[in-house]
């Protein structure tokens, strides 16, 4: 990830980013729209069962906070926290970044192997 933290127009505060988060056939999708973000400023880590997903983007132009009327896009470092199921493979994981948006594919592991146990009696 390249990200320029010293530049004057990414902001200190980090803003949070908003992620669609549903199970499609053999696969867990989350999908979230980082409009603005360039991919190479977006970074994807997995940590045990926890995605990450942190990144920045840049304003389109350099605009001093005073002649804003009205503001509601958020500029700067961003980052979101998803707690992953456990049947998922882990190994399994692709990403896809496509006008400002990102889709990760994760898929769900093969039917867990069904294991009778036998009851022994207590002595």
């Amino acid at each position: 990830m390249t990200n320029d933290y010293s530049n004057p127009q990414i902001k200190q505060q980090e803003g949070t980013l908003s992620v669609d988060v549903y199970f499609k056939d053999d696969e867990l999708v989350i999908i979230a729209p980082i409009a603005g973000a360039i991919m190479e400023n977006i970074d994807l880590v997995v940590q045990g069962e926890i995605l990450v997903i942190k990144g920045s983007r840049l304003p389109p132009e350099q605009i001093d906070e005073s002649q804003y009327e009205h503001k509601e896009c958020f500029w700067g470092s961003f980052s979101r926290t998803i707690a992953l199921p456990k049947n998922l493979d882990l190994n399994q994981i692709k990403a896809y970044y496509h006008n400002g948006i990102l889709m990760v594919k994760i898929p769900k592991k093969g039917d867990s192997e069904v294991k009778r146990i036998q009851i022994q009696a207590s002595e």
